[in-house]
């Protein structure tokens, strides 16, 4: 049996770009045969939409409230709803999982830190990184940042990207030979298509959020959940943006991107 899981998505009630609250996704993700979902809204820096002058541990509080909701649905109905949360540094985003609302409260440096900051400091916690869309160009974007040092998986398809973004994503996970993911990106239960829909799957439940964080940091296998096929990496596939690739200390290496997809 499989069970599918969202890996990306975001409620009104903490993302500044969410349209739907957390209760509203469950009934929806149950009729389109997924297992279970994480809640991943935008964190401080980024597409936020809880006060940043708030108290730290009230904005913690407001920023769960999104998850909370969806949790408190899925407890009534059966499902499961797991926390994680996206984070931007200049445009690049990070995908964060295995941590809680009460160890966030004990860390309000979190908006000052660094990407290596960041991972180390995640990972040290028993959580992992996951590297959002990382060919995506948007509006608030302006560089591609690669940091395969810092991160633990690459979110390789991503159902709000175009085709030759997540063809490109897939290229460079291959290139640096990290685990991929699949998310949906979702933002409005009211215009949701199960057939456009992304996430991953496993052969069995996961318990908890621990399930998910051990699989990618143990690197065990486990399948995605695809709208359809991902088109093959060509050289003519070229990022939209210029881009830089980063080191573990989060520093510019200096080497050229494509190069480095075209050669590894």
């Amino acid at each position: 049996m499989a069970y599918v899981y969202e890996t990306h998505m975001h409620t009104c009630q903490a993302s500044a770009c969410g349209r739907s609250p957390g209760r509203d996704y469950i009934q929806k993700y149950i009729d389109a045969g997924y297992a279970g979902i994480i809640i991943t809204d935008h964190f401080y820096r980024g597409n936020c939409g809880v006060d940043r002058t708030l108290p730290w541990r009230e904005f913690v509080n407001r920023f769960c409230a999104g998850y909370e909701d969806a949790r408190n649905e899925g407890e009534r109905l059966g499902f499961s709803v797991f926390f994680g949360w996206e984070e931007n540094f200049d445009g690049d985003e990070y995908l964060i999982y295995g941590l809680d609302k009460t160890w966030m409260a004990a860390h309000p440096e979190m908006p000052a830190w660094t990407r290596k900051q960041q991972y180390d400091i995640v990972r040290a916690a028993g959580g992992c990184v996951v590297q959002a869309h990382p060919f995506r160009a948007r509006s608030y974007n302006h560089t591609i940042y690669l940091s395969p040092a810092l991160c633990d998986a690459v979110e390789a398809f991503n159902a709000g990207n175009e085709p030759r973004w997540n063809s490109l994503a897939m290229r460079y996970a291959a290139i640096v030979g990290l685990p991929v993911t699949a998310g949906s990106d979702n933002h409005c239960a009211d215009t949701m298509q199960p057939e456009r829909l992304a996430g991953v799957v496993f052969d069995r439940p996961l318990a908890g959020i621990g399930d998910y964080v051990s699989a990618l940091l143990e690197r065990r296998a486990f399948g995605l959940q695809l709208p359809g096929p991902v088109p093959e990496w060509t050289e003519d596939m070229t990022p939209d943006l210029p881009g830089r690739w980063l080191d573990e200390n989060g520093r510019d290496t200096g080497a050229d991107v494509m190069d480095m997809l075209r050669h590894g």
